[in-house]
């Protein structure tokens, strides 16, 4: 990352050209400059116009799905008056730096084409795409926010306060990030980042729309506070309204300390536009029910019992890693069941472990990463993709590196056994089995071929017994 902030001397540019699509749907893969391949996705509200600057919401998304983020947020951008671009070309195997680029990228030739307001420029993501929408004020000046959903990146070292930009984390309770994000959220607080939390139930990549629009609208409020836009206040008070009802709608579902979180960001939110008073009245109603105090107690005590085990994960994981102990492989397995187990149950517990098991996937994917950049031994980075297997038994990438690895070691029994279990897991890409890395005898084996013909149905190199 820091080659990156070293080599990457980025300027928005202030020349926009009339740009003419058609308004009030998702338009799909424009060209991002016409040298690149990249592609991104654009909303314009219907009442968008040429003549002035817009405010605009640059996204990014895991998967590269720029259409289906830029449909979340149809609602947000007509009711908000935002202009949407969506990237199609975020990846989750990507490095930060790859999908950083992209969204430089997509960030510097957009504003030339678009009338955007330069000082109303924000970044929105989801997973992977929410490290790089992160990222994006460490690099650029004069970002407004950033949201991020379900994870994020935040160098504290690279933080100026002379280029200060809101931050907004989002984070669903089944989340490994969840912990972390909250950690986030109150340093920047300290340093006097504006910065806010949403919470909510569940660990979908992308929450429900409503949550995306309370969020975008305390970029609005906050835009309006600076005087960024004019101060509307028909929007402030239905976006009031809407984030009372989220607050009593969790409460009817017992969802005590999401509504909790949520009114104490409303106060941050509103503080200057509306009276504090109902919202006050709401977290003493809360404060005061048993419910309430039951739900905090139950939370804490998972949360100590969290950090004990990310802990001791962590640290066995560094270990076996160095160390290259396979012979820990089937202790890694039985965690992996005991977390699926508890998983099962419907209490706070069952989340913890979803947690933790999203959590050990990332830190060994980001292992995995790592390796790829230093001079790791073979043994070290075969484990790695082994454990990867484990707590993520689609890894695809982790089971080809092992079968890689394996052929480089003359170990062809390795290879077969993690051939067939990637062809039991549902693997369907024959050609990109007779593609691995150094696997040029091992694939030219009668097991390798029939492994594969048994899965599925023909093989390149089929023995033929006749």
């Amino acid at each position: 990352m820091k080659k990156l902030i070293f080599f990457l001397f980025l300027t928005l540019h202030m020349s926009a050209q009339e740009f003419s699509v058609r308004k009030g749907v998702v338009v799909d893969d424009l060209k991002v400059a016409d040298t690149l391949t990249e592609t991104y996705s654009l909303y314009l509200p219907t009442t968008y116009e040429n003549g002035r600057t817009w405010p605009t919401l640059f996204v990014f998304d895991s998967r590269g799905r720029g259409r289906t983020a830029a449909q979340l947020l149809k609602g947000t951008a007509e009711r908000q008056g935002y202009i949407v671009v969506s990237s199609n070309d975020i990846k989750r195997e990507n490095t930060l730096e790859e999908n950083v680029m992209v969204a430089a990228r997509l960030l510097q030739q957009v504003t030339k084409k678009l009338p955007v307001d330069l000082s109303q420029v924000s970044t929105l993501g989801s997973m992977a795409g929410a490290k790089a929408a992160s990222s994006i004020p460490l690099i650029f000046d004069n970002i407004h926010g950033a949201v991020a959903v379900g994870d994020h990146w935040v160098n504290f070292n690279l933080l100026d306060q002379k280029k200060s930009f809101n931050f907004i984390g989002i984070v669903g309770d089944e989340q490994y990030s969840a912990m972390g994000m909250g950690m986030t959220t109150d340093g920047l607080s300290e340093l006097k980042f504006p910065s806010q939390l949403y919470t909510y139930d569940g660990g979908e990549d992308w929450p429900a729309a409503d949550i995306l629009d309370s969020a975008v609208g305390a970029l609005t409020l906050d835009a309006m506070r600076k005087e960024k836009r004019p101060v509307d206040r028909q929007l402030i008070q239905q976006l009031y309204e809407q984030d009372l009802g989220w607050v009593n709608k969790l409460m009817s579902q017992n969802q005590l300390l999401n509504a909790q979180n949520l009114l104490e960001v409303m106060e941050e939110k509103y503080d200057g536009f509306v009276n504090a008073t109902e919202i006050k009245a709401k977290q003493n109603q809360l404060s005061r029910s048993r419910n309430y105090i039951v739900q905090k107690r139950e939370q804490q005590t998972i949360n100590q019992k969290e950090s004990r085990l990310l802990d001791d994960f962590v640290y066995y994981l560094e270990e076996d890693i160095r160390t290259a102990n396979f012979e820990n492989l089937g202790w890694w397995n039985f965690q992996k069941k005991q977390l699926d187990s508890l998983g099962q149950k419907q209490n706070g517990e069952a989340k913890m472990a979803l947690r933790l098991k999203g959590f050990i996937q990332e830190y060994i994917r980001l292992k995995r990463n790592e390796f790829q950049e230093n001079r790791t031994p073979l043994e070290s980075r075969m484990l790695a993709n082994m454990l990867q297997t484990i707590f993520d038994p689609q890894a695809f990438d982790a089971y080809r590196n092992i079968i890689s690895l394996s052929a480089q070691d003359n170990d062809y029994q390795t290879a077969y056994f993690y051939l067939e279990e990637m062809l039991k897991h549902g693997y369907k890409d024959m050609d990109a089995l007779y593609d691995i890395e150094g696997t040029l005898g091992l694939r030219l084996t009668p097991d390798y071929n029939n492994i594969i013909e048994n899965y599925l149905g023909k093989a390149k190199f089929h023995e033929d017994h006749n």
